[in-house]
């Protein structure tokens, strides 16, 4: 019995054709998820923690200062006047890049030029829509704590 050329490529194309189909059958694998950050707009009914992040004196007025608290979690710290703290997720909203900082009167992302309010945390220029994450914050003598 001799096999032709028509034949060989047929039963190829069915057995690639059976592999692709048996692909997609496959249930996918469960996505991963993180737990959500602390940084919501919203106090939460009960604190779970709360956590040093550094003298206040590191944050100057009109000005901010970012504590890295662990990998997933940078909170930046702002003075819009003597004595004010107010303190925000530092991870921007529109790409999750982390925020530079304070500039010119604004929280500025270097990663696609968002600004942001610096005592509410709001969006106010760039691609970012929403708002920065607001961390409830106290200062206790020179100390700041973040409330998680």
């Amino acid at each position: 019995m001799s096999v032709n050329r028509r034949t060989v490529v047929g039963g190829m194309v069915a057995a690639g054709a059976s592999m692709t189909l048996a692909a997609c059958a496959a249930e996918p694998e469960p996505a991963q998820t993180t737990p959500p950050s602390a940084t919501v707009d919203q106090e939460p009914e009960e604190s779970t923690g709360e956590i040093l992040l550094g003298a206040a004196s590191e944050v100057m007025v009109g000005s901010g200062t970012k504590f890295m608290v662990d990998s997933s979690l940078t909170v930046l710290v702002t003075q819009p006047r003597a004595g004010e703290f107010k303190a925000f997720s530092a991870t921007c909203t529109h790409a999750g890049c982390i925020v530079n900082g304070v500039q010119d009167g604004q929280i500025a992302c270097g990663c696609h030029g968002a600004r942001f309010n610096v005592e509410t945390g709001a969006a106010e220029a760039g691609p970012a829509r929403s708002a920065l994450g607001r961390i409830t914050i106290e200062v206790r003598g020179e100390d700041l704590y973040a409330l998680i």
